[in-house]
């Protein structure tokens, strides 16, 4: 049976998480459509261009490997698809290990294009979950 649209957007989605995990930024540049942009979670500046996603791979795993082995999962995203466009909205929960350990859940929009008969994501922006309202003094 063909994977609906739908399905076919999960699937990229999970291959490019897959691709970071394994350490292979060559193939999650190839999840993006060349013009994407990322908002990283790690990164204050919007990451425009291939130059720029090049800088960003190559900072993203030099501090990945330097924090210690990575454990994530990605939820099922929420996603909805409009023609050749597609929004997928889901959270990604990650724990680093010593030496250097952090964790969090992230929450994560993907924006994709059809392209031919593949889907490339064109906007990924990414936002640490709140853990609560900060408290009003005044």
């Amino acid at each position: 049976m063909t994977p609906t649209p739908e399905q076919q957007v999960v699937a990229h989605i999970r291959a490019m998480f897959d691709h970071f995990a394994q350490h292979r930024p060559d193939q999650v540049e190839a999840s993006l459509h060349p013009d994407c942009t990322v908002w990283d979670v790690f990164t204050p500046q919007l990451i425009q261009g291939r130059e720029e996603r090049d800088r960003f791979h190559a900072a993203d795993q030099a501090q990945a490997q330097a924090r210690g082995n990575l454990k994530f999962s990605v939820d099922e995203p929420v996603t909805t698809v409009w023609g050749d466009t597609a929004v997928a909205r889901y959270c990604l929960r990650f724990r680093y290990e010593p030496p250097n350990p952090t964790e969090g859940v992230v929450r994560i929009t993907s924006v994709l294009r059809r392209s031919g008969d593949r889907w490339l994501i064109v906007h990924h922006h990414e936002g640490l979950l709140p853990t609560g309202v900060p408290p009003i003094t005044a």
